[in-house]
C-alpha cells in the first residue's frame, strides 16, 4: 500500500486531463463507443486504487455495459492510432501513450514516390487545398499499416477511397473521415484497387436495400458509408435477410417513434447473440419478453438476490440459458438446488447450468432423471460411509470420488463394494478405498476374481499398522549429559 495517496473524496472532486489533440484530431471521426472506452480508460488511469479488480477488463466492461471483447477491440483500434499500447492480452493490460508523440508530421517521406498520388487526390478534393500535414497522414497510413502477410494499402486504392468519400460527403470532406474509412477497409483486407472496387460494388448492390431500411426506420436522410458498413455486417457477417432487417426496423419505429441505424444495430446484435435469425423467432422472443424478465426475478428470488433492474441478468444469463434449450421450470428447479447447496450467486448457478448442458441434461425429464441418479448415488455413498464407520453427511468430495470410480475409471458397484470391504477390514477411510481402486485401475483389474487375487497376493485384509504412534525411549542421566557434551564439540 502506498505511503501517501488521494482520499476517495479527493478523487471524486478531482479532474481527468484530456489533451486537446484528442478533440481536434481523433474525436470528430471516432465512433462514440470507441471514444467512450478511451476516455473511461483515461479516467481510470488517473485514479489511485488498491482494488485490483477496479481496473480489470471485466470490471471495465461491466461499468460501461459492454463485453470484454468489445473493450479489447476498442483498444486495438486505439493502439493502431498510436494512443495506447496493449502490453498483455491475458490478463489484459493497456498503457496510455502521450498524444504529442503520435504525430507523423516530422517523419520524412519520398515526395517523388507520391507525386502522382498528390496530383490525383487534389483533383478529387476540389473545394479546399490539401495541406502538407494531410499528405503526411496519407503517406503514414500507406507505409505504416500492413496486413499480417506484409501487404500494404496501395496509393491507387487510397485514391479510390478518397473518390468514394467525396461522392458521399462532398468535395470538402475532412481528411480524418477519409483516413477512418480507409483504415477500416484496410483492416478488413481491402487494400488493392481490385478489392476496393469489389467493396464499392457491394455498396452499389446494397444501396436500394439500405434506402429501404432507412425508410422503414422513418428517416428520409441520405445514406452514408457508415450505414452501408452496418448493412454489410448484418447481412454478410450475421446472416440476417433483408426482410428480417426491415421488419426489425419497422418494429423499432413503431415502439419508439424515432430510430437510427445505431439503434437497429444494437437490436440486431442482441438477436444475433441469441441466434434469432427469422422473423418468427424474433417475434416469439419479443412476445415472451415479459415472461423472461419475470423468470429472471423469480430466479433471483430463489437464490435470495434482488436487482431493481434485471436487464443485465436477462442478457447475461437468462437469454443464453433459454437459447441452450433449458425450460423456465427446469431453471427454477436448478436454482432451488443451488440455493440448498449454498451456491447462491448467478455465476455459480451459471457454472452448474453449463455443466449440466455439457452432460446433455437440458429438458425437464432429463433433469429429473439426473436428480434421481444423484439421489441414488448419494444413498450408495452414505451406505459406504456407514460400512466404514464414518458418521457424517455425504460431501462434494465423496461425490467426486464416486464420479471418478464409476465414470472415469469404469468400475461397477460390485467391485467398488469389494474395495470398501477390504478397507473396512483394515479400519480405513474413503481415501483408502480410492487408493485401492486407483491401483486396480493402473493394473487393469476390472473383475471381482482379479481383485480377489490381488488382495490375497498383497495381503490387504490385514489390519493397518498405526504409523502415527511415536516410539518412546528412556535415557539415563549419563546418556543425556553425553548428548549435550557431544553437541558442544560440533564446529558450527
Amino acid at each position: 500500500m502506498a505511503f501517501c495517496k488521494f482520499s476517495t473524496e479527493y478523487i471524486s472532486k478531482s479532474y481527468t486531463l484530456i489533451d486537446n489533440v484528442f478533440f481536434a484530431r481523433y474525436l470528430p471521426n471516432t465512433p462514440p463507443k470507441l471514444a467512450t472506452i478511451y476516455l473511461y480508460g483515461l479516467y481510470l488511469c488517473s485514479l489511485q486504487s488498491d482494488a485490483s479488480d477496479n481496473t480489470s477488463i471485466q470490471a471495465f466492461a461491466e461499468s460501461l455495459g459492454y463485453s470484454a471483447d468489445e473493450i479489447l477491440d476498442a483498444f486495438y483500434y486505439w493502439e493502431e492510432q498510436g494512443l495506447v499500447r496493449i502490453v498483455s492480452k491475458e490478463p489484459a493490460q493497456v498503457q496510455y501513450l502521450p498524444m504529442r508523440n503520435v504525430s507523423s508530421a516530422n517523419k520524412k517521406y519520398d515526395k517523388d514516390k507520391y507525386s502522382n498520388f498528390n496530383v490525383e487526390i487534389q483533383k478529387i478534393i476540389t473545394d479546399r487545398m490539401i495541406t502538407p500535414n494531410e499528405f503526411q497522414e496519407y503517406y503514414s497510413l500507406m507505409e505504416g499499416f500492413s496486413l499480417p502477410d506484409g501487404r500494404k494499402l496501395s496509393p491507387e486504392a487510397l485514391i479510390m477511397v478518397v473518390r468514394y468519400c467525396v461522392k458521399n460527403k462532398g468535395a470538402n470532406v475532412g481528411y480524418r473521415y477519409i483516413l477512418t474509412v480507409a483504415q477500416n477497409w484496410a483492416r478488413e483486407g481491402f487494400i488493392t484497387p481490385e478489392q476496393i472496387e469489389q467493396r464499392l460494388d457491394d455498396y452499389t448492390t446494397a444501396s436500394n436495400t439500405v434506402n429501404k431500411i432507412m425508410k422503414a426506420l422513418g428517416s428520409s436522410k441520405k445514406t452514408s458509408i457508415d450505414e452501408h458498413e452496418l448493412y454489410i455486417k448484418w447481412s454478410q457477417n450475421w446472416n440476417f435477410t433483408d426482410d428480417v432487417i426491415c421488419a426489425v426496423a419497422k418494429s423499432i419505429k413503431k415502439s419508439s417513434g424515432t430510430s437510427s441505424f445505431e439503434k437497429l444495430d444494437r437490436k440486431l446484435q442482441k438477436y444475433h447473440e441469441l441466434n434469432l435469425l427469422s422473423e418468427q423467432e424474433i417475434s416469439d422472443y419479443e412476445k415472451n419478453k415479459d415472461k423472461i424478465y419475470s423468470l429472471a426475478r423469480d430466479i433471483n428470488k430463489t437464490l435470495g438476490l434482488y436487482y431493481d433492474d434485471v436487464t443485465n441478468q436477462v442478457e447475461t444469463y437468462i437469454n443464453p440459458w433459454l437459447a441452450l434449450g433449458f425450460e423456465p421450470k427446469t431453471l427454477l428447479e436448478i436454482a432451488q438446488n443451488c440455493y440448498l447447496k449454498a451456491k447462491r450467486t448467478l455465476s455459480a448457478l451459471n457454472e452448474t447450468i453449463l455443466d449440466l448442458y455439457n452432460k446433455g441434461v437440458v429438458t425437464e425429464n432429463s433433469y429429473q432423471s439426473f436428480q434421481e441418479h444423484q439421489t441414488k448415488t448419494k444413498d450408495k455413498i452414505a451406505k459406504i460411509l456407514q460400512i466404514l464407520g464414518i458418521q457424517r453427511n455425504v460431501t462434494s468430495l465423496d461425490e467426486e470420488f464416486w464420479q471418478r470410480w464409476t465414470v472415469v475409471w469404469g468400475f461397477d458397484d460390485e467391485l467398488i463394494n469389494f474395495a470398501v470391504s477390504v478397507a473396512q477390514k483394515r479400519g480405513s477411510n474413503l481415501s483408502y478405498v480410492n487408493s485401492i481402486l486407483a491401483d486396480w485401475h493402473t493394473q487393469n483389474i476390472f473383475t471381482l476374481q482379479q481383485a480377489e487375487q490381488a488382495v490375497a497376493k498383497y495381503n490387504l485384509t490385514q489390519p493397518k499398522q498405526d504409523d502415527t504412534k511415536i516410539i518412546k525411549r528412556k535415557y539415563t542421566k549419563e546418556e543425556q549429559e553425553s548428548i549435550f557434551d557431544n553437541f558442544k564439540e560440533i564446529d558450527l
